[in-house]
């Protein structure tokens, strides 16, 4: 054997991958101007239950915002202190 050639010789692939392969779909290339299209027989509402979803969670994040405001202002906290004594004290 010459120092110029390769003594590892190819292997032809299994049988299993051969049908494996076969068995595959095709991939196609979508175009964007395909990929912007609606989806056709899809509903108008596709997206709305994640909107609705972004919608309650930013409600949520607005609400926790005027909870800690109003929990931080003095009245409500000397409120809370006098209701914490008086079951603490029975």
């Amino acid at each position: 054997m010459s120092p110029h050639q390769n003594p590892v010789q190819p292997v032809a692939p299994a049988p299993a991958a051969d049908a494996a392969r076969a068995a595959a779909p095709a991939v196609d290339a979508v175009s964007p101007a395909a990929a912007a299209r609606p989806l056709s027989g899809g509903s108008a509402d596709l997206g709305a239950t994640t909107v609705e979803y972004a919608i309650v969670v930013l409600a949520a994040a607005a609400f926790g915002g005027v909870m800690a405001a109003v929990l931080a202002s003095g009245q409500v906290q000397e409120l809370l202190m006098g209701l914490i004594t008086k079951a603490l004290s029975v």
